[in-house]
């Protein structure tokens, strides 16, 4: 089964990795109810994440701080993290949210000299944080 889309983690577990609170965990589940089955899958009472998830909550958490509303930021985060970004890749979005100002894209580092920044734009390590999740996913006790 593939490791980046496997749902095995709890959600003691995705708390960890993504760096919050238990409880802000629930809350940002919560406010994204609806959107829930972008990243997690409830199985009986409980809620299960794969490595994909947590990136994807960890970066909307990321791009929430900068604005984004929740329901924005997981649809960003989701619609880029469909398979696990390179090392070096960034999200770059613009940092103000008006209607025709454009959607978060992935550059790579070695892309960054050539762009023109015209307006205020957010750089989110998109690539950094998920192989650090990826990594300490390893450590983290899985429940099968």
């Amino acid at each position: 089964m593939n490791a980046w889309t496997h749902r095995a983690y709890t959600r003691d577990e995705c708390a960890v990795l993504c760096g919050m609170p238990r409880g802000s965990l629930d809350v940002l589940t919560h406010r994204a109810r609806d959107v829930s089955v972008l990243f997690t899958e409830k199985r009986g009472t409980k809620r299960w994440f794969s490595v994909k998830d947590i990136c994807v909550l960890r970066i909307a958490h990321e791009l929430e701080r900068a604005g984004r509303s929740w329901l924005m930021a997981i649809g960003a985060a989701f619609d880029n993290l469909q398979h696990p970004p390179p090392a070096d890749a960034l999200l770059i979005a613009p940092a103000v949210i008006r209607r025709g100002c454009g959607l978060p894209r992935i550059i790579s580092d070695r892309d960054v000299p050539r762009l023109n920044f015209e307006r205020s734009e957010i750089i989110v390590p998109i690539g950094l944080i998920c192989q650090t999740i990826v990594k300490e996913a390893e450590n983290v006790a899985v429940e099968k």
